[in-house]
C-alpha cells in the first residue's frame, strides 16, 4: 500500500490529488491519507468531495492510530529531503507500505495526465451561486477579461508574512499590470482578493470587476470564474495556480511572481511559458 498524506487548503489539496492520480496509474494501491484532515480546521477543511465530487476512495482513520501504525509499519518518503528528484515515487520498493509527505507544487508530478488532472477537477457550474453563474456569462463574453488575484488577510499575519506574506506587495502589482498591459490592449481586471479595499485604494485599474461575494466554503467559485478568464495575473498562491491552470487556452497570458517564497524563485513552480516578474 501507498499513501499519500493530505493537507492544505485546497489549492494544495489540488496539488496532492494530482499526484496522487499519476502514482496510481503506476502503482494501482495508491490511496489518499485523510486522517489528518479530520482535524484539520484551517480554511475550510477537507474540500475536493464536495467542490469536484470526486470518488471517496481514500484511507482513514484515527489520527493516533494512523501515527503508530506510520511509526511501526511505514517507509516514510519526505518530499522536501528528495531534492527534486522523480526517482523515489517511480520506483518500486521492497518494502510493502510506503508514505508519502509532501505538497508536489509542480507540473513535472503530473504534466503527462494533464487531460485527467483536468477532468478530475471539472467545477459543479450548476451549483454555483446567481451572482457567480451571472458573472461567468459576463467573462465569457469579455475577450479581454485578465483575473487578478491578490491575497492579504492571513499572509499579513507574522508567522506568514516572512516567508511568503513579504512577497506579492504593492511593487509586484504594479509590475505584474504593467507587464499584462503590454501584452494585452485595454484589459478588463476580474479581481478577486480577501482585502478589496486595499486594491482600490493603491492599484489604480482603468476597467474593473470586484468580486466580493464568494465566501467561506463558496470560495471556490472564485477559482471557477478565475479559470474562465483568458488571462490571468496571480500571486505566490496556490489557489491562483490552480485558477490560471485550470483555463485551458492554449493563447492564454499568465503572469506570475518571480519569487514564491522569501527562499524560493519559482522556478519550480510555475510551468515554463508563464511569464515571472519581480517582486520588487
Amino acid at each position: 500500500m501507498r499513501l499519500i498524506k493530505v493537507t492544505g487548503g485546497l489549492g494544495n489539496q489540488m496539488f496532492i490529488y494530482a499526484m496522487y492520480l499519476r502514482m496510481k496509474q503506476r502503482f494501482p494501491d495508491t490511496r489518499l491519507d485523510l486522517s489528518d484532515m479530520v482535524h484539520y480546521k484551517v480554511h475550510h477543511g477537507y474540500e475536493l468531495h464536495r467542490v469536484f465530487h470526486l470518488p471517496q476512495t481514500e484511507f482513514c482513520i484515527p489520527q493516533k492510530l494512523k501515527k503508530v501504525l506510520e511509526f511501526l509499519f511505514f517507509r516514510t518518503i519526505i518530499e522536501r529531503k528528495q531534492k527534486g528528484s522523480m526517482r523515489p515515487y517511480l520506483r518500486r520498493y521492497g518494502w510493502p507500505f510506503i508514505y508519502f509527505k509532501g505538497f508536489y507544487q509542480s507540473e513535472k508530478y503530473f504534466g503527462d495526465i494533464r487531460d485527467e488532472v483536468r477532468r478530475a477537477f471539472t467545477f459543479p457550474v450548476e451549483e454555483t451561486s446567481p451572482a457567480t453563474a451571472a458573472m461567468l456569462r459576463q467573462i465569457d463574453r469579455d475577450g479581454q477579461s485578465v483575473s487578478l488575484h491578490i491575497r492579504r488577510g492571513d499572509y499579513l499575519l507574522p508567522k506568514h508574512w516572512e516567508a511568503i506574506g513579504c512577497i506579492c506587495q504593492l511593487p509586484y502589482y504594479r509590475n505584474a499590470l504593467r507587464a499584462m498591459e503590454e501584452r494585452v490592449p485595454s484589459p478588463h481586471y476580474y479581481v478577486f482578493s480577501d482585502d478589496l479595499e486595499w486594491v482600490k485604494q493603491h492599484l489604480p485599474l482603468q476597467a474593473a470587476t470586484y468580486i466580493d461575494w464568494n465566501r467561506g466554503e463558496d470560495s471556490w467559485q472564485d477559482m471557477l470564474l478565475m479559470s474562465r478568464c483568458r488571462h490571468h495575473i496571480i500571486c505566490n498562491s496556490t489557489f491562483s495556480w490552480w485558477g490560471a491552470w485550470l483555463d485551458p487556452r492554449a493563447e492564454k497570458i499568465v503572469i506570475a511572481p518571480a519569487q514564491w517564497t522569501r527562499h524560493e524563485d519559482s522556478q519550480t513552480i510555475l510551468p515554463p511559458e508563464w511569464v515571472q516578474v519581480p517582486v520588487h
